[in-house]
């Protein structure tokens, strides 16, 4: 899987069908996201509903497929700020392979077509992966880092969009 460039992995809109394999990923990656607070992670385990709501309420997800699985996803909406990007989640097989660059791509690309001003996220403060994917996209610091969750310091960050 290594082997694989940002620009080969195709990201795709996920629909409602998709609610309860896109719940079963999350559930799997977040249990084993040790670096967040277990509350939090335990927040972020979607159920189909959840992710559901959500699609109705705007959000779109989007993300990757391996052999018919999907392996990558992440949520965006449209905001009077811009397009918000969370919970990007990626199975641990993926990792390394560039399908986090490749939904960062495909994040920016939808922001401009959708003639957002900015894409922004949190990243979580110290999390080396997610700091040079921030470096890699050329996303900037927005604002002080802050406590989204008791005991979770993150930054939002920012890309202008031309």
């Amino acid at each position: 899987m290594s082997d694989l460039s940002a620009e080969e992995i195709r990201i795709v809109e996920f629909g409602e069908e998709d609610a309860e394999e896109l719940s079963e990923l999350f559930r799997a990656v977040w249990l084993l996201a040790t670096d967040y607070p277990e509350a939090w992670r335990k927040k972020r385990m979607y159920t189909r509903d959840q992710v559901v709501s959500d699609m109705r309420n705007g959000y779109h997800y989007f993300g990757s497929r391996l052999q018919g699985k999907i392996v990558g996803v992440y949520k965006a909406k449209i905001t009077e700020k811009g397009l918000i990007g969370e919970q990007q989640t990626v199975a641990p097989v993926c990792r390394g392979t560039g399908m986090a660059s490749a939904m960062y791509i495909q994040f920016i690309e939808y922001g401009r077509k959708h003639g957002c001003q900015r894409v922004y996220c949190n990243i979580l403060a110290g999390q080396d992966a997610g700091e040079r994917l921030m470096q890699k996209f050329q996303f900037r610091p927005w604002g002080e880092p802050y406590e989204q969750h008791p005991g979770m310091l993150v930054q939002l960050y920012e890309r202008p969009l031309e």
